[in-house]
């Protein structure tokens, strides 16, 4: 029992120690960094999503009806 917890220590202080050094993943424009065009592009997305989704909610409403 003893052995298991130590080995997990050690494991968490590695983890520690690279996450230190690595540092969290980034990506270049992630959410916060989108250009204009990207947001836009985002948003037109979104609205065509939701069109889609209303439009086979009526059309399946049609054919139970």
């Amino acid at each position: 029992m003893f052995g298991l917890s130590k080995r997990r220590e050690k494991k968490d202080r590695l983890g520690d120690f690279l996450f230190k050094i690595f540092g969290p993943a980034t990506v270049e424009g992630a959410m916060q960094g989108w250009s204009p065009q990207a947001q836009a592009q985002y948003k037109q997305m979104c609205a065509n999503q939701k069109r889609a989704a209303e439009e086979a909610r009526r059309a399946q409403e049609q054919e139970a009806a």
